[in-house]
């Protein structure tokens, strides 16, 4: 997914105040972008696949309505390969997401979260899959990881250091160390021996959307 100013965006929702909320979304984030709302996939025209870099599709409905969304978004995506999918996921469907819509860079939301956090995502300019993680979170007792305290997560992942990672984002290192120690209460992890070992087993890559380290040099 890519990250930047998104010149045209395509919203998809069956429900007028739903796509109202996302439309004053996007131009929170930028009130220069073109943004079309449809309310079918056959709205969805290949002149505006070619225009858009950001397509924001609520997949919130029945589950007939979202068996048939699953089918013309694959026709569309052929059309729209060059295009930042954001996907709005009912919990119902969420299985059938992560086979079918983990495109390139494309973005797995839960249809539960808050404007805000739709607006984070999209921003922050990252793909991946965010609708395990917050059931694993749940199951866990626990409150999922907020948005800043999984980024510092996923740099350390990555071999940065507390002063590397304040730098990259501008913040001070008590900020970064704070939001460090918070994620490592949310996870219950006692020191940071058990954090990097939680980082590096598979529940922890997975939840930070992070490959393996030998994987990288591949």
């Amino acid at each position: 997914m890519s990250q930047g100013r998104h010149q045209n965006a395509i919203i998809f929702s069956r429900y007028p105040a739903m796509a109202a909320g996302l439309e004053q979304g996007l131009q929170g984030l930028d009130p220069q972008t073109a943004i079309h709302t449809v309310e079918s996939h056959e709205a969805v025209t290949p002149q505006l696949l070619r225009k858009a870099t950001l397509a924001v599709i609520d997949l919130t409905g029945d589950a007939v309505e979202v068996e048939q969304d699953f089918q013309q978004l694959r026709t569309l995506y052929q059309m729209g390969h060059h295009i930042s999918w954001v996907f709005l996921i009912p919990h119902f469907a969420r299985f059938t997401a992560m086979q079918q819509l983990l495109w390139p860079g494309s973005l797995l939301l839960p249809n539960t979260f808050t404007l805000a956090e739709i607006q984070n995502f999209i921003r922050n300019g990252e793909g991946g899959n965010y609708l395990g993680e917050i059931d694993g979170a749940a199951q866990e007792g626990r409150q999922p990881l907020t948005l800043s305290e999984r980024q510092v997560l996923r740099l350390m992942a990555k071999g940065w250091s507390i002063n590397q990672i304040s730098g990259l984002l501008k913040k001070s290192n008590k900020t970064v160390s704070a939001q460090k120690n918070s994620a490592m209460r949310r996870l219950a992890l006692r020191s940071n021996a058990e954090m990097y070992a939680w980082i590096n087993s598979p529940r922890g890559m997975r939840e930070l959307n992070v490959q393996p380290l030998e994987s990288l040099g591949k």
